[in-house]
């Protein structure tokens, strides 16, 4: 086992997570949103439960269980790889931070794509919105605290899905089986010295090491859990690609950020929608949010551009308001 007791994520998952951010990022929204968006500073960050598709935190789950059927029965030296790895995935799915009835995760969702007619069908109350242009170059946590906060494009491809999941399987079991490799290598010369032999030799060793193993596996299992925590919600159906996707996701168990954020609720029809405000600016920073561009949406009222210019006007920002150049109309 390391020396150290940090937990941290497999690489190809860091990696992805700290995909460069790209200079302008859009945001779907109705013009009361929006108005309160700039004046806030502040995002709205919504319970997972609440999103458009129910789905998505589902299809991540059955991805896991089924891609762990493809890994090998054992590997080195007759390391129960497959099952090892499948209990570890239910427990992170059932009974960890990422079981249905706990999880607590808050989303808020960014796209690459700034005029696009089925966001704005989605979104703004059927095109009677805006899409604001972002600069989000400082949304992102620094790594070096080790928070399961994320802000990364969500994944679509299947081969590209699975290849993270695989990562993350694969950095949790050679950990374990390191430490099992190890064990059994002594067993070995043990043998070999004649101290003790008869069959199952090495798994009794294993047995009188125990409490050791407990330790690895909740260390690695800790690690995994970490690894899904940050993925998981990035994982989306393919029929979704066309949104580009980007996602602050905030785990409420696992902020870990400088300041707290307070869970406020706005209503809908039939519910009342838990959400968190995040800030759009830098800690202690004066002016307005960093925002790029706006397009209003098909729907928009035929003098909504004059409106939007003079709000930016008297909140100091230097954009513009331009009409989306899709024709279509709210009906």
């Amino acid at each position: 086992m390391n020396d150290s007791s940090k937990i941290v994520g497999c690489d190809p998952v860091n990696n992805h997570i700290s995909t460069p951010i790209p200079s302008t990022l859009w945001h779907y929204t109705s013009y009361a949103a929006f108005e309160k968006i700039v004046d806030s500073k502040t995002i709205w960050a919504t319970e997972y439960r609440f999103l458009n598709d129910r789905e998505e935190f589902r299809h991540a789950r059955e991805l896991a269980q089924k891609l762990v059927d493809d890994e090998p029965e054992f590997t080195g030296a007759q390391f129960h790889a497959r099952e090892t790895i499948r209990n570890a995935v239910n427990i992170a799915f059932y009974a960890g931070h990422l079981h249905e009835e706990r999880l607590r995760i808050m989303v808020a969702s960014f796209s690459e794509e700034g005029d696009q007619l089925s966001q704005w069908r989605a979104y703004t109350d059927s095109s009677r919105g805006i899409s604001l242009g972002l600069d989000l170059s400082n949304l992102r946590p620094p790594p070096n605290i080790g928070t399961a906060v994320t802000f990364a494009p969500c994944v679509y491809d299947m081969d590209d899905k699975s290849a993270l999941l695989k990562a993350a399987f694969a950095h949790f079991r050679d950990g374990v089986q390191a430490w099992w490799d190890s064990i059994v290598d002594v067993a070995g010369k043990r043998k070999t010295e004649g101290a003790i032999s008869g069959p199952g030799f090495g798994q009794r060793l294993v047995s009188e090491h125990s409490k050791e193993l407990r330790d690895v596996v909740n260390h690695y299992q800790a690690s995994l859990q970490f690894d899904l925590l940050r993925i998981a919600p990035l994982l989306k159906d393919e029929s979704f690609f066309e949104e580009r996707e980007w996602r602050l996701v905030l785990p409420l168990e696992n902020i870990m950020l400088p300041t707290k954020h307070t869970i406020e609720f706005r209503p809908i029809r039939d519910a009342l929608v838990p959400y968190i405000a995040y800030p759009l600016t830098r800690s202690g920073q004066d002016g307005p949010i960093f925002c790029r561009d706006l397009v209003l949406g098909p729907g928009s009222h035929p003098f909504a551009k004059s409106g939007i210019d003079l709000f930016f006007e008297k909140r100091g920002i230097r954009v513009l308001a331009r009409p989306s150049k899709i024709p279509y109309r709210a009906t």
